[in-house]
């Protein structure tokens, strides 16, 4: 414990700390929250009034969490004065503290660490009824065997002697010096701040005669908010459609009678730790200790290049979705009939839409809030979606919306009810532009099933050859035939999304729409019927091929895929040359071998020569079969040089052949 007897101070860091615990959350001292805006981006805008006094200051209490974004996005709106700035801590005052004082935040932790600190300053310290003034030494630790170690406070005392005073918890600190005692009441209120510190009081400075209330507008992080929809069929083609907003009160501090809007836009939006603390970084310079400076070798100067301007064109494509009407039903008797929904204003803005609850809002912080933000009828209707890239044999029972509201409909989930049977399922719905539509699948219709069948068809639509190079444009073609049994007990709409495929044109005497990805094919299947759909994408690609070098096999291959008869002759014409060619080259392949094999027995004979003594029946037979391998090889030699003549021969006539095409 550090006392002060002269003036009357008791420092402690546990009481420091409690006297200077803020609030949690936002200061009841702020002005009264009147309007939110929620983003769907993660932000709200918050507007607060605020009573300007004499002096032209706005206090508030803002959550540290929350300062960076205040700083970066307040404004005031006051038309009677000019803001002048805004103040408040920074964003750690225990650093800041610290670092003009002699002592650091672990020195408070003990007296005698304090103390070591504090060498020079003038200390009365008292133990037992003794009383010892004078200057701090320094601390020193005694061993003092069984009982562990203490610590020893040296002072030099007004009379000149050194005394030293164990720092047990009896003996009480008595700073002399005003400043000493100063730093040290400063440094334990910053800490006891500092383990509170979640919240910083700012101070806005505005000038202007008058008290008056001004208003504050801020934006600050928030959870995004939800949209759940409840989409009801009707007869003739039209559905019951409401929207719902699903929001929290994360704001820290409770909403009474505030004004809430809602904003579906997609912003950017940025953070910057603005309430840090940046240095700018700066190059050491060392000591130049070295020789002197020694020009750099010139290496030339860089070349330039120009560069030649380009056009490039981006071209946009891609159909929206709209929504199908059906043909009138008859008139059903609905079992009930859905409650009608207070949804208040709805405003669409150049990029995003808002929608203004038509309430005030009060909502304690951390409660959820669900309210309807659209009710309307609107055409709609109920397909069979099929789906070729699922590999499911049913499509899905769909709901095509069109969003004939005058404003944006933000993406959401979507439950499903029938009029008649109540509920059928749930799906995901698409942001919707006003005027477009989206579908959204709810549910499988096992009692319809559709297969598929794709055939690939490559037709040569002409041949081109220039300098022994064909050419040949190709037109590749994919049909996919879709074979639909209906349902037995009711008719279906069946839409059939049939994958794009870039650069490829698509024709299908069911295409109605396209979307990004996908072609979509609608037919209608009466009850118990079956239907065909065909699709069929093309599209013309070349094949290039060097004549002399190809073979005899794909040759045929184009010569029978060929457009005409009189290139399909030259193209068997010139397979049947290559085939020659080939079958020389075979030839000569085997001769080759055979010549390998009578010298390989050669060699054999006259290692046998050299073996045998002259005369003997050995030598002559071996003599003998050496002269036999001599003329085989002679023959294999003669064969193969008339082979090679006739190849050339025969490459002279192919290139002819290809030179005349």
């Amino acid at each position: 414990m550090f006392f002060s007897k002269s003036s009357a101070a008791f420092f402690s860091p546990a009481a420091i700390f409690f006297l200077c615990l803020p609030t949690a959350g936002w200061s009841a001292g702020n002005g009264p929250v009147t309007s939110i805006t929620l983003s769907s981006g993660g932000l709200a805008e918050v507007v607060r009034k605020a009573d300007i006094d004499s002096t032209g200051l706005i206090e508030m209490t803002l959550p540290l969490d929350q300062v960076n974004d205040v700083l970066k996005s307040i404004v005031v709106y006051d038309g009677k004065g000019v803001v002048e700035g805004l103040t408040l801590p920074g964003p750690d005052p225990r650093a800041e503290t610290f670092k003009n004082l002699p002592f650091s935040q672990d020195d408070l932790q003990s007296p005698a660490r304090l103390l070591a600190q504090l060498q020079g300053t003038r200390v009365r310290l008292e133990m037992a009824g003794s009383t010892i003034e004078g200057l701090v030494l320094g601390v020193s630790v005694k061993d003092q065997g069984d009982k562990g170690q203490a610590d020893i406070a040296s002072v030099l005392s007004d009379d000149g002697r050194i005394v030293g005073v164990d720092l047990t918890p009896e003996t009480e600190i008595v700073f002399l010096e005003d400043e000493i005692r100063q730093q040290v009441a400063r440094a334990l209120t910053a800490v006891g701040n500092g383990k509170s510190d979640g919240a910083r009081s700012v101070t806005l400075k505005v000038t202007g005669e008058g008290e008056r209330e001004v208003t504050v507008s801020y934006v600050v992080p928030a959870p995004i908010w939800k949209t759940a929809y409840r989409v009801v069929t009707l007869p003739a083609g039209k559905a019951r459609l409401q929207a719902w907003a699903v929001l929290e009160n994360a704001s820290g501090e409770d909403w009474e009678n505030v004004r809430v809007t809602l904003s579906s836009g997609a912003p950017v939006t940025l953070k910057q730790r603005l309430h840090d603390l940046y240095w700018k970084e700066r190059r050491e310079v060392p000591v130049d200790v070295s020789e002197g400076y020694v020009p750099r070798p010139d290496s030339g100067a860089e070349p330039v290049f120009e560069l030649a301007e380009t056009d490039s064109r981006l071209k946009r494509g891609g159909a929206a979705a709209s929504a199908f009407l059906a043909a009138p039903a008859a008139a059903q008797e609905a079992p009930a009939v859905l409650a009608a929904a207070n949804v208040g204003e709805a405003v669409e803005g150049a990029v995003t839409a808002a929608f203004t609850l038509p309430f005030p809002v009060t909502l304690k912080s951390g409660d959820t809030l669900s309210a309807p933000i659209v009710d309307q009828v609107v055409s709609a209707e109920t397909v069979s979606v099929f789906q070729p890239e699922s590999g499911l044999p049913h499509p899905v029972a769909a709901i095509l919306i069109e969003n004939e509201t005058d404003t944006s409909l933000p993406k959401g989930i979507l439950t499903v009810y029938d009029e008649r049977e109540g509920y059928v399922g749930d799906a995901q719905i698409g942001g919707m532009p006003s005027g477009e539509g989206r579908m959204a699948s709810f549910a499988t219709d096992r009692k319809v099933r559709i297969a598929q069948k794709t055939e690939p068809d490559d037709r040569i639509v002409s041949i081109k050859v220039a300098e022994g190079v064909l050419t040949a444009s190709v037109r590749q073609r994919s049909e996919t035939v879709y074979a639909i049994k209906g349902a037995p007990d009711a008719e279906r709409t069946i839409v059939i999304e049939h994958p794009k495929r870039p650069g490829w044109t698509f024709t299908s005497a069911q295409e109605t729409e396209a979307t990004a990805t996908h072609h979509r094919l609608r037919i209608h299947v009466p009850e118990g019927g079956s239907e065909t759909v065909r699709a069929v994408a093309e599209r013309i690609v070349s094949e290039t091929y060097a004549l002399m070098s190809t073979g005899e096999n794909l040759l045929l291959s184009l010569a029978e895929r060929s457009p005409d008869a009189e290139t399909s002759k030259k193209l068997q014409r010139l397979a049947s040359l290559q085939a020659e060619i080939s079958q020389i080259e075979w030839q000569l392949r085997r001769l080759l071998e055979n010549k390998d094999e009578e010298t390989r027995d050669q060699e054999r004979h006259r290692a046998n020569l050299i073996a045998v003594q002259p005369g003997a029946d050995l030598y002559k037979r071996a003599a003998r079969n050496l002269a036999e391998s001599e003329t085989r090889i002679e023959e294999i030699d003669t064969q193969s040089t008339s082979l090679k003549d006739r190849q050339a021969e025969i490459r002279a006539t192919l290139g002819e052949a290809i030179r005349t095409f």
